[in-house]
């Protein structure tokens, strides 16, 4: 019966430490869970703004839960900087938006991929959007082909542990003078 106990107190306080409470640059707080999961927590002001609003818009609310991706990354954009503005990963394949400028009425993001898996990569699609500095959005960018190789050319495959400059995305947004930045690799295709 003792060793059940401790086996059953080891259980218990694995699940507790399986997940984190962070607080974010913007304050907002996040539970971070071991399976790469995560879900915001809501503070009751929060919770009563969104219910006022319910009460004053008469609408019942529609609870919808967004499919979660572990890959989704949001930053808050530099203009002009000397720093990379974000790291995806996923499935060994990274790629780095590099430093953002503003010319010609564009957001311009230079990219570079890495292949850290063990397969050849033919084509790299990433989703990207971009709000302004209070999490509005400003443009979204659906399936961005920022690599791909020839087809059926093999010399042209990214092959493990090389790394290639991928397409410059330009986003036509109004100059500001600050965006925020939400990416995820929404496709990686292997031979």
């Amino acid at each position: 019966m003792k060793h059940f106990m401790i086996v059953i107190a080891v259980f218990w306080m694995s699940a507790v430490a399986a997940s984190q409470q962070v607080t974010l640059d913007d304050g907002r707080q996040a539970i971070l869970n071991d399976d790469f999961t995560w879900h915001y927590i809501q503070n009751e002001s929060q919770a009563s703004e969104n219910q006022h609003s319910v009460e004053e818009n008469a609408v019942a609310p529609v609870i919808a839960t967004p499919p979660v991706n572990h890959t989704e990354r949001r930053t808050r954009l530099q203009l002009n900087s000397h720093k990379s503005s974000l790291l995806l990963s996923e499935s060994g394949v990274e790629v780095v938006l590099g430093a953002a400028t503003y010319q010609g009425g564009r957001l311009v993001i230079p990219t570079a991929i890495t292949n850290q898996g063990s397969q050849s990569v033919i084509a790299v699609k990433i989703h990207l959007e971009v709000l302004d500095g209070k999490g509005k959005p400003l443009a979204i960018q659906d399936e961005i082909t920022i690599w791909q190789s020839i087809k059926r050319m093999a010399d042209t495959y990214l092959r493990p542990k090389m790394s290639v400059v991928g397409k410059i995305i330009h986003v036509d947004v109004e100059e500001a003078s600050d965006y925020q930045l939400v990416a995820t690799i929404s496709a990686i295709e292997t031979r």
